[in-house]
């Protein structure tokens, strides 16, 4: 039984700050650059997916990452109404998704739940919202990596994006797995140090360059892939028990057969 938390997560305490707050960060060198690594992933992931409805929820100003799926039917979920040439807005909260059951092919979520008070809620609703054989493309920071690190030292200082969540992926496969989701594929980046000097970044590069070749999966960001099961009904055969013979063949001859009556005439006597 876990007690309740003393102190609430940054974004239960700030709300809707979330939203300037973080479209400041990506708008920062640092957050520009993350956005190009991200995008360079999800290009080379997506052309592979098809479908009729694709989703993109984010946090703060949209980040329209999903401009190589071959999805003609795009919608970006926002709690603000957002405008745009490259895709429709749908109003609603990512926990209680304005969103039919098994109607979008392919989910994305930049960050989502990363930002959001109740992820495994959000999660859930996403999940709802996809058809079996669907996929789900998750986008969040990592707790395993340098940037991790660097989020235990500056988490209380409310900056951003370090008082998110960030969610294990190892963590997270486990909720997709209660979901029915098999996960498919796990790609990490930015393995440099999260800081947004540039000269700092130039000056620890070779930490960048070690990272991606010997933690390949450690890096500051993950995408992660995963694929709706699709429910399949095994027919059982009934174990209907056979229905055996069970009368007795009694012999005729042993039955006693009806007494003969005489024709009764009514001018004759009885008596002889």
């Amino acid at each position: 039984m876990s007690l309740p938390r003393l102190f609430k997560p940054f974004q239960q305490v700030h709300g809707a700050s979330v939203h300037p707050l973080l479209t400041k960060w990506f708008e920062s060198e640092l957050g520009q650059e993350l956005l190009e690594e991200e995008q360079d992933i999800l290009d080379r992931v997506l052309p592979s997916m098809f479908g009729y409805h694709l989703v993109q929820t984010g946090i703060g100003r949209p980040h329209w990452l999903a401009g190589t799926s071959t999805i003609h039917n795009k919608l970006y979920v926002s709690e603000k109404p957002q405008h745009h040439d490259q895709y429709r807005c749908v109003c609603s909260r990512l926990d209680e998704l304005a969103l039919a059951t098994e109607s979008v092919d392919v989910a994305i979520l930049h960050h989502s739940l990363d930002f959001d008070s109740s992820p495994h809620r959000a999660l859930r609703e996403i999940s709802r919202a996809v058809i079996p054989g669907g996929r789900i493309v998750i986008v969040g920071f990592n707790p395993w990596s340098i940037w991790g690190l660097g989020r235990f030292f500056l988490m209380q200082t409310a900056g951003m994006p370090w008082s998110g969540n960030f969610i294990s992926p190892y963590r997270l496969s486990d909720w997709l797995k209660l979901l029915d989701f098999h996960v498919e594929g796990y790609e990490s980046t930015a393995f440099g140090l999260p800081t947004a000097n540039r000269r700092t970044r130039k000056l620890f590069n070779w930490i960048a360059y070690l990272g991606q070749r010997i933690w390949q999966q450690r890096g500051g960001v993950y995408v992660l892939v995963a694929v709706k099961q699709v429910s399949t009904l095994t027919p059982i055969k009934p174990r209907f028990r056979t229905v055996k013979d069970t009368l007795v063949n009694i012999p005729i001859a042993g039955i006693a057969k009806p007494s003969t009556r005489h024709q009764c005439n009514p001018g004759s006597s009885s008596e002889s």
